[in-house]
């Protein structure tokens, strides 16, 4: 069995499955205002499956603000990813689909979503990857105009305050637009 082949079964138990620019399955499901995405993996072993289905949340605010501040559509831009172990499973089956499917959504409402946009409020402007965009899209729904205008007064005057060379002035006009929109 195949990454392909739950698809059917996934989307029958509610989820929106979909295929990513590099090609992997992710299914997303919706939570009230939260959002839970699931990118399903499944390794065929000589004796066994190794199965995960990498459950991650965020709230559809956060991720339309990433989005809008990066200037590109994303569909899902994770607040907490669980980095659990592949389960081993013998002889997988559409049941094992149900139940990781269950376990997903249980660990994602186990989350505190509030923790995870502190963390990224509290990080520092040098933090490296996608971080920085997070850091930014935290502050905005947060509504912190008055960092966010700290940040663009530091771009003005040469300053980048060691953010990553992707994060720009028009990036934290568009943060600026979000937290200024919350308050």
């Amino acid at each position: 069995m195949k990454e392909k082949e739950i698809l059917p079964a996934l989307e029958e138990l509610g989820w929106r499955c979909g295929k990513d620019e590099a090609g992997d399955y992710f299914c997303l499901m919706d939570i009230g205002k939260e959002q839970v995405q699931i990118i399903p993996s499944i390794g065929k072993r000589p004796d066994h499956f190794r199965v995960s289905f990498m459950p991650s949340v965020s709230t559809k605010d956060f991720t339309a603000a990433a989005a809008f501040i990066l200037g590109e559509a994303r569909s899902h831009v994770p607040i907490i990813v669980s980095n659990d172990v592949p389960e081993r499973v013998v002889d997988f089956s559409l049941g094992n689909v149900v139940r990781l499917s269950q376990a997903a959504i249980s660990w994602a409402n186990a989350q505190d979503i509030e923790q995870g946009l502190a963390f990224y409020r509290h990080l520092s402007t040098d933090a490296k990857g996608a971080r920085p965009l997070w850091h930014l899209a935290a502050l905005a729904i947060a509504g912190d105009v008055g960092r966010l205008s700290s940040y663009q007064r530091s771009f003005e005057l040469g300053d980048r305050l060691g953010f990553v060379p992707y994060i720009n002035a028009q990036m934290l006009e568009r943060a600026l637009l979000v937290a200024r929109d919350i308050q």
